[in-house]
C-alpha cells in the first residue's frame, strides 16, 4: 500500500529546494553588479512561488481535506528547513570560503559612515563606536539572525500562500470508483 508522506517528509524535502535558493540568493547579493543584483531579485520572487506550488499539491494530494491551519504548518516548516540551510550555508561562506567578507563590509560601512557625518547627526553615538560596533559581528551572529528572520517572514507568508491556495477549487476526480 503507498502510504502518503507525513507533512514533516514533505515540507523537509521543499525546504532543501527553499534553503538552496536562499544560498543562492545570498551568494548573488554578495557579488557586485546590477546583473547578479537582478538575479537575485528574480530568485527571491520565486521563493513564495515555490512555496504555492508545494502547499498546492499537498491540499491537491489530499483532495482539499487540508485545513487552513495544516497548510500553514506546513509552509512555516518548508520555510524553518530552508532557512536552517541559509544559516549554514552563510555561515561556511562568511568563516571558511571568504573569511574576509565581513572586515570588508565592515570597513565599507566604517568608510561610508565617515564619509556621510550627516548619517549620524544629533547622535551621541561617535563612527569609531559605529565601526567598531560593526567589527564586532561575528559569521555566527549574522547566520543565526538569517535564520530567525528568514523562519519568520515565511511563517507570516505561509499563512497567506496558505489562504490562496485554500481558496482553490480541487478538480473533480477522474477515477473510475466514482
Amino acid at each position: 500500500m503507498n502510504r502518503p508522506k507525513s507533512i514533516f517528509r514533505r515540507a523537509a524535502e521543499g525546504g532543501v529546494t527553499l534553503g538552496a535558493l536562499f544560498v543562492c540568493i545570498f551568494l548573488l547579493e554578495t557579488v557586485p553588479g546590477s546583473i547578479t543584483g537582478l538575479m537575485a531579485l528574480g530568485l527571491m520572487v520565486y521563493v513564495p512561488v515555490v512555496v504555492y506550488r508545494r502547499l498546492k499539491s499537498t491540499y491537491f494530494a489530499t483532495n482539499g481535506l487540508m485545513t487552513l491551519s495544516g497548510l500553514w504548518l506546513e509552509g512555516i516548516l518548508h520555510f524553518v528547513c530552508g532557512s536552517i540551510i541559509f544559516a549554514l550555508g552563510t555561515l561556511i561562506f562568511m568563516k571558511w570560503i571568504v573569511p574576509g567578507y565581513l572586515p570588508a563590509v565592515a570597513a565599507q560601512l566604517s568608510t561610508l559612515i565617515e564619509n556621510n557625518p550627516g548619517v549620524i547627526a544629533g547622535s551621541d553615538v561617535t563612527p569609531q563606536q559605529i565601526s567598531s560596533y560593526f567589527s564586532s559581528i561575528r559569521p555566527i551572529d549574522i547566520s543565526m539572525t538569517l535564520l530567525w528572520a528568514a523562519s519568520f517572514t515565511g511563517s507570516i507568508a505561509s499563512l497567506v500562500i496558505a489562504a490562496i491556495v485554500k481558496s482553490k477549487r480541487i478538480p473533480p476526480s477522474s477515477s473510475p470508483n466514482q
